[in-house]
């Protein structure tokens, strides 16, 4: 086992109006970060957030042809990739994060639990909590942007195993306080990293934040990208960091679940 594994995240600025854009978006993330052995894609990603209209024209089934062509695309560069979707089950439709291996092969799917306002209630239904994903030696959960904002989300994931929350989001303004308070929170009080991919630039009535960050289980932040535009970055994500952050700092342990606890 590896251990770690090599991150990067793709801030995304300009939503794709086809299924097509939407291939050629996840063909240059990709292309973009070569050492890359996992790269991360913001919050519905493959459709863009701000239309509703287009959200509900390119939502797709998990394992629909569209979703296919992009695992091929993982498959053929050889790099994981998680990346936000609309997901059509039926009659229901989701805010999903599909995670797809190195061999094109789907790891996990996320439904989005905590939806944001009116506008994400009227397109989409709640989900259930992220699986835990073994990835290279790391366990990965997966939360999605407003998830970020409920502490008890993050910790479930870290008490059920996850060493590194993927937390894929469009975040907009005036919420800058996500990406520079919560996003180094979240991974300080669970002694994890946190791998933070969001928008940035306009999409509708939307003007996202982008700020997207990587950072360690002390709360510092190992890459970052501005609110300027589209950007690539990344860092190594070592499960040896997260061990000797908690050894010193092991709040898990020190919880007081005989008082308090998730339910």
């Amino acid at each position: 086992m590896k251990n770690s594994l090599h991150i990067a995240v793709a801030q995304t600025a300009t939503p794709p109006e086809t299924h097509d854009e939407a291939i050629v978006m996840v063909q240059r993330a990709l292309g973009a970060a070569p050492e890359a052995q996992l790269i991360v894609l913001p919050e519905l990603a493959l459709c863009g957030y701000g239309e509703a209209e287009r959200v509900q024209r390119l939502a797709v089934e998990k394992d629909s042809a569209f979703i296919r062509q992009v695992a091929e695309l993982a498959r053929c560069s050889g790099t994981g990739l998680i990346t936000g979707y609309a997901e059509q089950a039926g009659h229901m439709r989701y805010n999903s994060a599909i995670a797809i291996g190195p061999d094109g092969k789907v790891r996990g799917n996320y439904r989005k639990v905590n939806l944001w306002g009116p506008y994400e209630k009227s397109l989409f239904a709640p989900g259930t909590p992220s699986p835990v994903m073994e990835w290279d030696g790391l366990k990965l959960g997966l939360l999605i942007c407003y998830d970020l904002e409920f502490a008890e989300a993050a910790r479930d994931l870290v008490l059920r195993g996850a060493d590194t929350l993927i937390v894929i989001s469009a975040t907009s303004r005036p919420y800058s306080m996500v990406p520079d308070v919560l996003v180094p929170a979240r991974g300080y009080e669970n002694g994890c990293h946190v791998v933070y991919a969001n928008v940035v630039g306009r999409d509708a009535a939307f003007n996202f934040i982008g700020m997207s960050r990587i950072t360690a289980p002390d709360g510092s932040i190992l890459a970052r990208a501005d609110d300027q535009g589209a950007a690539i970055i990344s860092a190594e994500v070592k499960r040896a960091t997260v061990d000797a952050w908690r050894a010193g700092h092991d709040y898990l342990a020190d919880r007081r679940s005989d008082i308090y606890r998730l339910s």
